[in-house]
């Protein structure tokens, strides 16, 4: 059984990967998408902006330059330390988001369209249960 679900969220995950590829205009880096993704949600310091993607400061530092030289982030001092920097979405790294996320609408198409209401209601349990316990994971151990 190990092995079967090793080999199931390995293939899926390759799948996962085939289509950012298909949907990524190679306007910027996967890494970059996933801190889009983490700020739309809210702003955030870069320290807690590394913990919650679970990257090294250096390598969160030199992708928030790209990000803020392509004007998809803005970031301004903290009001407690203005040392520190609020790091957030901007306008046009909402607009990408919104891009991206016709790519998402069509793999929600395929999964309506391959799986019964029962096998969705389960696969959405199951699918919410392993990405939080991947995320508490990673949060608590420094993944």
């Amino acid at each position: 059984m190990n092995e079967r679900i090793k080999k199931a969220l390995t293939n899926l995950q390759c799948e996962f990967v085939a289509e950012r590829n298909v949907v990524n205009p190679l306007e910027i880096k996967w890494i970059q998408y996933d801190i889009l993704a983490a700020l739309a949600k809210k702003k955030m310091l870069p320290s807690e902006l590394s913990k919650y993607l679970g990257i090294s400061r250096s390598k969160l530092s030199k992708n928030l330059f790209e990000l803020r030289k392509n004007s998809y982030i803005e970031q301004i001092p903290s009001r407690t330390d203005h040392r520190e920097l609020v790091t957030c979405i901007s306008d046009k790294g909402r607009k990408f988001l919104i891009n991206i996320d016709a790519g998402h609408r069509k793999l929600t198409t395929i999964a309506i369209n391959v799986l019964s209401q029962e096998e969705q209601a389960e696969f959405i349990k199951i699918a919410e249960k392993l990405a939080d316990a991947l995320g508490k994971e990673r949060l608590t151990n420094g993944r």
